[in-house]
């Protein structure tokens, strides 16, 4: 199967490239940074530029290739992680910009579907509830304080690839993965010297949140390229939901570091508000049973995260 990766060099798409050439598959890896190439070659796929915000440059590199499937990673955050609602500014962009042009691209190309990122806070960030999410209610929870503009642009983005099918042959099928976790990860690294120099507080509260490994991700989502029904969410997370704290007192145990400061909500929303509401107030504990079932597939760590580094 000949597969076209946009944002091939992002978080996931690395791994992604090399579970998709163990698999047997061509890959193309789409960037619009010519100096990026090498890390998509040295991934075992063929290197393509473009820009995905110029709709007709898009549309003629995607018809040029002709793929059978259409991956798209089109989500950029900072290397450590977004802490304030204006980091999600370029994803925004994207989602609302880019990935329709890429879903128009593979539409006119005659690719058999489009299989998109997203993340388990399209569910949004519910402050209650003990009860499992899962795909059947895509979006009962509200956007964060001030992030209306952001959640919006993400579950569009869903939306227009989950539509894809209505009115062409291009099947869209949604991904959303839980928070990535696994050695090599930008954030992980950040993460990590911070818990060595006890410099990473955590937050108090009661914010739950469901992950998953980087390498389960790219076995995921492959599983996906044939096993997935067009039109359909599907949660690609681990078995195991727990809080951000004790994440990072899980790092701090696998470091051999003492156990991080907690500090008071009110004063972690001083420097970095985003993370006080995804991870000390939000409670998105996420089912994995209908990627189990359709898409054949189960996380090969079930954690807990206390074995992350």
């Amino acid at each position: 199967m000949r597969v076209l990766v946009a944002g091939a060099t992002s978080v996931p798409g690395l791994p992604l490239l090399r579970e998709l050439r163990a698999a047997g598959h061509e890959a193309i890896g789409l960037t619009r940074s010519e100096a990026k190439t090498p890390q998509i070659a040295e991934g075992g796929a063929k290197p393509v530029v473009a820009d995905v915000f110029d709709a007709h440059q898009i549309e003629a590199v995607v018809a040029d290739i002709e793929p059978d499937v259409v991956v798209s990673l089109l989500t950029t955050l900072p290397r450590r992680g977004p802490m304030w609602l204006r980091d999600f500014d370029a994803a925004t962009e994207l989602w609302s910009r880019g990935v329709p042009n890429l879903v128009t691209a593979a539409q006119q190309a005659g690719a058999r579907r489009i299989v998109t990122e997203s993340v388990i806070f399209a569910y949004g960030y519910p402050s209650s509830g003990s009860a499992m999410l899962d795909e059947s209610d895509p979006y009962p929870g509200p956007p964060p304080p001030g992030g209306a503009k952001m959640l919006g642009a993400l579950r569009g983005m869903e939306q227009t690839v989950l539509a894809s099918g209505k009115n062409s042959r291009t099947e869209g099928i949604v991904l959303r993965y839980g928070l990535f976790y696994g050695d090599g990860l930008p954030h992980t690294e950040w993460m990590s010297r911070l818990i060595k120099w006890r410099a990473l507080p955590v937050p108090r509260g009661n914010g739950v949140v469901s992950w998953i490994e980087i390498g389960d991700v790219a076995r995921a989502t492959v599983a996906a390229l044939d096993r997935g029904r067009g039109g359909e969410i599907y949660n690609i997370v681990d078995d195991h939901p727990t809080s951000f704290a004790d994440y990072v007192r899980g790092m701090a145990a696998a470091l051999h570091r003492p156990r991080p400061l907690t500090l008071p909500r009110g004063l972690v929303r001083l420097f970095a508000p985003y993370v006080a509401t995804a991870f000390a107030e939000a409670r998105v504990p996420v089912s994995n049973a209908k990627a189990k079932e359709e898409l054949g597939w189960a996380p090969r760590i079930t954690q807990s995260v206390t074995r992350s580094r």
